[in-house]
Order: C-alpha cells, then sequence, then structure tokens
C-alpha cells in the first residue's frame, strides 16, 4: 500500500529502559529519565537495539554488575550495533574492546559510538571470535560479554576461558535454555 515505510518502521522503533540503560532512537523527541544512561541507537544493517530479550538481558545483567564493581578491561564479543560496548563505555569511562566478525557490524557499531560520543572510548575489531590481533593483545580481560549464538559459544570456550583475568566475569547470552548444559560444559 501507499504508506511512508520510514515513519512506519520508526514508529516501531521506541525507547526501551532497562535498568539504568534508556535506549532511543534518533527520532525520539522526548527526554530519558533523570538519572538515565541514554544511548541512541537506530534498527539498522546490525543486531542490537535492546528489545531482543538477550540484549535487553546483557543491559540488565551489566546494570547489575555495575552496583557491585568497576570493571577496566571490558570485551564485548559479537557487538552487533555496539550497544553493550556502548553502555560499558558509558559506565566506567574506561577503554573498552568489541569485536563482531561481520564487517558491517563493526562499521556500524563505529557509527553509533560517534553518535553517543562514546567512539574514544571503544576500540571496534572484525573478529572471527578472539582471532584478531588486537583482541588478544588486550588480554585478560576482568569482563567478556558475548551474547551471540550457542554453537560459536561452545567453539569458542577455550579460548574465552584463557583470556579472563582472575576474578573476571563472563556473561554469556543468546541460547535457548535446552542449550545450556553444552554451553556450561
Amino acid at each position: 500500500p501507499d504508506t511512508d515505510w520510514v515513519a512506519d518502521n520508526q514508529a516501531s522503533f521506541q525507547p526501551l529502559h532497562a535498568g539504568r540503560y534508556f535506549i532511543q532512537p534518533s527520532h525520539f523527541e522526548g527526554a530519558p529519565p533523570h538519572g538515565a544512561t541514554a544511548l541512541t541507537v537506530d534498527a539498522g544493517a546490525a543486531f542490537g537495539t535492546g528489545e531482543h530479550a538477550t540484549t535487553k538481558s546483557c543491559l540488565l545483567a551489566l546494570d547489575g554488575l555495575a552496583k557491585r564493581r568497576s570493571f577496566r578491561r571490558p570485551l564485548d564479543l559479537g557487538c552487533g550495533s555496539g550497544i553493550l560496548a556502548l553502555a560499558m563505555a558509558a559506565t566506567w569511562r574506561r577503554p573498552v574492546m568489541a569485536a563482531d566478525i561481520d564487517p558491517q557490524s563493526v562499521a556500524v557499531a563505529e557509527e553509533n559510538a560517534a553518535i553517543n560520543g562514546l567512539a574514544a572510548w571503544i576500540r571496534f575489531r572484525c573478529s572471527d571470535g578472539m582471532s584478531d590481533r588486537e583482541v588478544r593483545r588486550a588480554v585478560p580481560y576482568d569482563l567478556i560479554m558475548a551474547n551471540i549464538l550457542a554453537g560459536p559459544l561452545v567453539a569458542l570456550s577455550a579460548r574465552l576461558s584463557a583470556c579472563l583475568a582472575p576474578r573476571a566475569t563472563l556473561v554469556l547470552s543468546g541460547l535457548l535454555a535446552q542449550q545450556e548444559s553444552a554451553v556450561r560444559n
């Protein structure tokens, strides 16, 4: 039908509140809640607007972790739009490494970091897991968030474990309940 598809699409993406994080699309004209960490992320070519349960759960986990401790060397593995890296950089104002296997996602994430004034805090790399030299050079990480599929999490498990600092936190998401035991093993 003769309709404004851009307007319809934008209308379907409304702000999302997840803990301290307020994820807003660029077309949002309202104000974020007082005290919220506002991040602008549009739906696009890269996964991660906060609407998917796994991404929202990661944001909530990050909010809970931030109430208990600060992290100095975080990694967002499978960064997609960069939403989790943005949240980490905005929370701790520390260097964040973010990597994705998809070059287009890396480009989108870099753009999102610039839009949010966080580009100086985040280093984005195109990497198949931990294969990129810069991603490996930043080891050990005291926080790794990997919101990817169960298969890649299992395949990366030994390399991820080897990249963790003592007392590090590993947040894994993107799996189904029936895949939990395989990922844990």
